[in-house]
């Protein structure tokens, strides 16, 4: 990883930068084994539907793992006091753990019936939201530490390149493993090798450097006064208010767009868990150029430019034929764009927050709302979503000879969304 930039005068995380890149690629291994996780994972809200839950509850699930973020704003100094970087470890993988427990969820269903499954996942998820936000609260300003700025966009397209690879061979491997039978004994299966791959992503970041104790840290009416001055950063405001209405167009893609392949597009399930492939592949071709677009221009390009890939999703899907094989081919057409978009869009954002906007001797307070705000819009969006496609279930109609159906209405609130989004990030721009 080579730059041309200069790391900035006082910026102490840029001290030792190349004892930093040397434990670098601990970071890429943990990206690595997440990723294994993360896409065995990403089964849920298969798991789920396959349970019997409506998708109200889908969506409140999905929610519950977000609600927790305002805690950000409290955790943050107690974090910086304890340790980013022991915060992190000893909360996320707790929470690994946490995970394991729905993989109870059938042996829940047979002695306590539907309502018992709805309990018992809505109390594991809600313990796994809170240790995620104490967890993550920790891990920005650990990882605004531990990343050099003159390599964070080279860095951010090679732990993605790394994340895909690894994604790639697991959702090759779980799409036969589903194929040949989508029973609840398979999502169990799934879930607990997600729980351990999960689990050892954390410990292998054990070896990298930062993150350390800060026991003079700023008192609690300190941190909140430091808020409130973030808060009057106009460019930053801004670009939290892009990240807020990105959120609540696209979050609940993730919960929802492969229940609409499923019951819409009509895709079985083995062929759902095969779109996340071209997803991976779209992520791979283009996360070197994107990051090397990142620190070459500038991250607010890159943003700009996966925002506007990401808006031609929702017309895709609308557009999409159902039960045909031109069906499975638009589908895999728009996970390879959503692959795209939403790398460049991630690689930009996070050029442009930790390079361009958070001023280092400010990033617990920045890092903390910055998390804050993306948590909270990333409740609502699964929550209404959820709520709205049972409240239009029965709609069925068409419109020009596209089929209209429950999930018309939210890919057109979505593509809304996400070009108003680009507005506000236009003007999220340091002078």
């Amino acid at each position: 990883m080579n730059a041309d930039a200069s790391p900035r005068p006082g910026d102490s995380a840029a001290d030792g930068d190349d004892a930093k890149i040397r434990r670098l690629p601990w970071a890429l291994l943990s990206a690595a084994l997440g990723s294994v996780y993360g896409n065995l994972g990403a089964v849920l809200v298969l798991y789920y539907d396959e349970l019997g839950l409506p998708k109200t509850h889908i969506g409140l699930l999905n929610a519950l793992i977000f609600l927790p973020g305002p805690l950000a704003l409290f955790v943050a100094p107690l974090a910086a006091r304890w340790g980013f970087k022991r915060t992190y470890l000893s909360f996320y993988s707790t929470r690994k753990v946490i995970f394991a427990l729905l993989a109870l969820c059938p042996f829940v269903l047979h002695k306590g019936g539907l309502v018992g499954v709805v309990v018992f996942t809505t109390a594991v998820v809600g313990t796994f939201g809170i240790l995620r936000v104490i967890a993550e609260t920790a891990l920005y300003p650990w990882a605004y530490e531990f990343v050099p700025r003159r390599v964070r966009g080279q860095f951010s397209a090679i732990n993605n390149i790394v994340s895909t690879v690894f994604g790639l061979g697991v959702v090759a491997w779980m799409g036969h493993f589903l194929s040949e039978g989508a029973d609840l004994h398979a999502y169990q299966v799934l879930v607990l090798l997600a729980a351990y791959f999960g689990l050892l992503s954390v410990l292998v970041k054990m070896p990298i450097g930062g993150g350390d104790p800060q026991p003079e840290g700023v008192s609690q009416r300190a941190h909140f006064s430091l808020l409130r001055d973030a808060l009057r950063d106009a460019p930053f405001r801004r670009f939290l208010w892009g990240l807020v209405i990105m959120s609540l167009a696209t979050h609940a893609w993730g919960a929802f767009i492969p229940l609409y392949l499923k019951d819409e597009v009509g895709l079985d399930a083995g062929t759902v868990v095969q779109m996340q492939t071209f997803l991976l592949v779209g992520t791979l071709v283009s996360s070197y150029a994107w990051g090397w677009l990142a620190d070459r221009f500038s991250g607010r390009l890159v943003l700009l430019s996966g925002v506007l890939a990401m808006a031609a999703l929702p017309l895709i899907w609308m557009a999409t034929p159902r039960h045909s094989e031109l069906g499975v081919f638009w589908s895999a057409v728009a996970a390879a764009l959503w692959g795209v978009g939403s790398i460049g869009f991630s690689i930009g954002q996070d050029r442009q927050l930790n390079v361009d906007l958070v001023p280092a001797e400010k990033k617990t307070e920045y890092m903390a709302l910055f998390y804050t705000w993306t948590q909270i819009a990333a409740v609502v969006s699964p929550l209404l979503t959820g709520w709205g496609l049972d409240q239009v279930s029965s709609l069925r109609t068409e419109l020009l000879g596209f089929p209209v159906g429950p999930y018309t209405p939210f890919f057109a609130l979505s593509f809304v969304g996400i070009a108003a989004s680009a507005v506000v990030f236009l003007r999220a721009e340091k002078v």
